[in-house]
């Protein structure tokens, strides 16, 4: 392709499809969240209070009704947690396992278990795009192009801030070619077709997360600089306690690999024990991020403290016991949740500050799109630009001592490389 790519006529094409496979990932993505907040609605007409011991035996025969349910899942179909991430670096995605994947994280989010939707419509947009692409016979670069366009359409809607996401491409892996840019362009407009799909249907309204945070401002100064490569290496810390649960656990779960009925229903069962003594465990974590934050006073610094680790354990034992889902939005609450319990110490610091920083210092240690999270996590805040220096600094911290230093995802970053290079030989 020449540098002037919108000259050339395969790019038309290729936006065509990639607009439509927008449409259709959006309009999935649409259904998914309807059906989730429909269910959520249903089985909790009233959510659990925040205060610890609170939680009524409905938690607990809830969310091991649904570890059963999941469990019957995996017995009878093949759902499993797939990286939606290595799925842009690679160019395709395996969609044999979407449909039962995306129902076990129906039952996951709908349970009131600790994971988030992006994970699930993000496979959806993907799945989509590989599917229409192979039974098309598309061929491999209009395939690539269409698992990016359906999986940051789904997020363009999802999020509804369709630019920020465009960002994640340019973290991945990949060659600095005119064609990578040009498949940029087209799924920036499969990105922006998901937001006006969402934007309409929503009433003109953007998604409720956005500015779910009413943090006060704070005006910039130097040492906030200096604060946040502390909270960023503080973000990797925790990020990096949250791998080693996530291990432990695993092992644990690993016993029964072979028994997912009985796996899931403990999974289910356990989990709910733990939502019954801490209630804000539950869900995906934004309304009890709004709690914690707004209450961190009331609710006290040992209980603060301890939310943070706890929603560590919620969620990295969700995905051991086969439940599926993303982990941003659990780390996002995790990293709010740290942020108030500095500020609960120290109440000189900005608690705008401390928060922002660290709700995307942790997600940004463990993701391989840190700058993307930092962008998200300013929406979410609020943060004007004037203060978001000390957001992007604390991220790149994080992701550089985690990363850099190959204390995560060491193999996935030399796999994506191999993908890179596969692609741009191809």
């Amino acid at each position: 392709m020449q540098n002037a790519f919108a000259k050339n006529r395969s790019f038309w094409v290729q936006l065509g499809w990639g607009a439509l496979v927008g449409l259709l990932s959006a309009l999935g993505t649409l259904l998914f969240v309807f059906l989730m907040n429909w269910g959520i609605s249903l089985v909790w007409p009233q959510k659990p209070d925040a205060e610890p011991f609170s939680g009524s035996v409905r938690i607990l025969v809830i969310m091991t009704a649904a570890g059963l349910v999941v469990g019957l899942i995996h017995h009878f179909f093949k759902a499993e947690m797939m990286d939606e991430f290595g799925a842009m670096v690679e160019g395709r995605l395996n969609y044999g396992p979407v449909p039962s994947t995306l129902l076990v994280a129906l039952v996951s989010l709908i349970g009131g278990f600790s994971v988030g939707p992006e994970v699930p419509t993000g496979l959806l947009g993907a799945g989509l795009g590989s599917w229409l692409s192979e039974r098309r016979k598309l061929g491999v670069d209009l395939e690539r192009s269409n698992v990016f366009s359906g999986i940051l359409s789904a997020w363009g809607g999802l999020f509804t801030t369709p630019f920020a996401t465009v960002v994640m491409p340019l973290e991945l892996a990949h060659q600095q070619t005119p064609a990578y840019y040009a498949m940029l362009t087209v799924a920036a407009a499969a990105s922006v077709i998901g937001f006006s799909v969402f934007y309409a249907v929503g009433g003109n309204t953007f998604a409720g997360v956005l500015r779910i945070l009413d943090l006060q401002d704070y005006s910039l100064k130097l040492w906030h600089l200096v604060l946040a490569i502390a909270l960023g290496v503080l973000g990797a810390v925790l990020a990096l306690i949250f791998g080693l649960l996530l291990r432990f656990f695993k092992r644990l779960a690993a016993l029964l690999d072979n028994q997912p009925i009985i796996r899931g229903t403990i999974g289910g069962f356990l989990l709910g024990l733990l939502g019954m003594a801490l209630p804000l465990t539950l869900f995906l974590g934004t309304s009890g991020l709004k709690t914690v934050t707004e209450q961190g006073a009331q609710l006290g610094l040992a209980l603060v403290i301890v939310m943070v680790f706890a929603k560590m354990v919620a969620t990295t034992a969700a995905f051991s016991t086969g439940f599926i889902g993303g982990p941003i939005f659990p780390l996002l609450f995790v990293g709010g949740a740290a942020g108030t319990a500095i500020n609960l110490v120290f109440p000189s610091v900005p608690l705008a500050l401390v928060v922002a920083c660290l709700m995307a210092a942790v997600p940004g240690a463990m993701l391989p799109v840190p700058l993307a999270l930092g962008v998200i996590v300013l929406f979410i805040t609020g943060i004007p630009a004037t203060e978001a220096i000390p957001v992007f600094v604390a991220v790149l911290v994080a992701y550089g001592t985690t990363h850099g230093l190959g204390l995560l995802a060491r193999g996935s970053r030399k796999e994506q490389a191999h993908h890179a290079e596969k692609s741009s030989e191809s």
